[in-house]
């Protein structure tokens, strides 16, 4: 153990070379004996803190000027710099948090606000926000229900909470919502006279349209798997000894599809919705090239299914999806999407769809694009797509011009 002595001079040295932590640790079981010269050394640790919350301020950095303001206000030595400093960040976070809000991100708003108070902030107008911001945040999932007239009024309650400039941001929201009303309104009158007339193409379509302006609307949800428990009663499954017999019919001239590879289908592999143990990582999408009997029945089936499963003996298993929309979700009995999925998202999460010019992504949940936040992305080979906390995918192609993509 270091004499008080040589603990002193050591942490002369740190202050000197910018370390107060390091400062810090040897000079405070020193003051707890009440070793004069290192109580005041204390203070000038205080002061080093000080000036890198400082400087971390100037930096446009409040995370780090706040950590350095902490430990400072710690060491408790009264410094008339730290209530200025702690001020003027109070003040810093008000601005922020007001942003936010007018930007239209209130769940960035109570954790900004969540923080702050961690550190011991307090004023009347972060309870102004973050009240403004709770009902900001119900409308949000009153909306994404169906419950437009409720989300409606939470949302004029909280911006009767607001001063004119914030009340812009609610505004442009209920304008929004007012929006999506009218469209959800019709969609589901189309939908309810789709499903009683067992139109039930029209009404996974008309369910699409429901859930894209209202995503946990369950009775679009429910009338959905109606729809699909309508048209695809059953999955098959098309093993390598289906394809043998398909190639010699063909030989034969006989009418049987070759090849279930479409310009709009996509496959995935059951790794994570259906645990194959075999056959390659990934899923795939693409487009090849047809044949005659691509579009022709299966022997004994009416049509090719929206989806079936291809197994390859030695290889593994593939989900594959003929269209050019792919859905992705969670895997639930009363709520079916084309890729279900044993992870921790929502039962309609996001959707794939491939055209002329490519891949898109669109979602209304957390979805990140290579970390970055979005809500709609072309997707290029290589990116990698985040579906909530817990799945993630990479499209890949073969080589740049290959027809053929992957989603791994």
């Amino acid at each position: 153990m270091a004499t008080p002595w040589l603990a002193l001079k050591q942490a002369r040295e740190a202050l000197r070379t910018g370390q107060p932590d390091e400062a810090r640790r040897l000079l405070e079981p020193l003051a707890a004996e009440g070793y004069r010269k290192a109580i005041v050394l204390i203070r000038e640790v205080a002061r080093a803190y000080l000036a890198w919350a400082e400087r971390h301020l100037r930096a446009d950095d409040a995370e780090l000027a706040w950590r350095n303001l902490l430990a400072a206000e710690s060491l408790q030595t009264g410094e008339e710099a730290a209530v200025r400093l702690r001020h003027t960040l109070t003040r810093l976070g008000l601005a922020q948090c007001r942003a936010a809000l007018e930007a239209g991100h209130p769940a960035r708003v109570l954790e900004s606000i969540a923080r702050l108070r961690e550190r011991g902030v307090q004023s009347p107008e972060f309870d102004v926000l973050e009240s403004a911001s709770q009902e900001w945040l119900l409308a949000s999932d009153q909306a994404d229900r169906g419950d437009f007239e409720l989300a409606m009024t939470s949302l004029r309650h909280a911006r009767k909470r607001l001063d004119s400039i914030l009340a812009d941001g609610v505004a442009r929201f209920l304008a929004e919502l007012e929006s999506r009303r009218e469209r959800f309104q019709e969609s589901l009158a189309r939908l309810n006279a789709a499903a009683e007339e067992k139109r039930w193409r029209d009404a996974i379509s008309w369910a699409d349209a429901v859930t894209n302006v209202a995503p946990d609307h369950r009775e679009a949800r429910a009338l959905r798997a109606r729809a699909w428990e309508a048209l695809h009663t059953a999955t098959p499954i098309i093993s390598r000894a289906d394809i043998s017999r398909a190639d010699e019919a063909e030989e034969s001239d006989s009418i049987v599809p070759l090849e279930v590879r479409s310009p709009d289908h996509a496959h995935a592999r059951p790794t994570s919705p259906l645990h194959a143990e075999n056959g390659p990582n990934g899923v795939s999408i693409g487009k090849s090239r047809h044949r005659p009997s691509d579009s022709v029945p299966l022997p004994g089936s009416p049509g090719l299914p929206k989806r079936f499963l291809l197994w390859v003996d030695g290889v593994g298993g593939y989900l594959v999806c003929l269209a050019p929309r792919v859905t992705f979700g969670q895997a639930t009995a009363d709520g079916p999407v084309d890729v279900p999925l044993f992870a921790d998202v929502s039962r309609l999460h996001a959707e794939l769809t491939r055209d002329q010019e490519g891949y898109i992504v669109e979602s209304g949940r957390d979805i990140q694009i290579n970390g970055i936040p979005v809500k709609r992305s072309a997707l290029k080979p290589g990116d990698r797509v985040t579906l909530g906390v817990t799945c993630q995918f990479q499209l890949l192609q073969p080589v740049p011009i290959s027809p053929q993509s992957r989603l791994e």
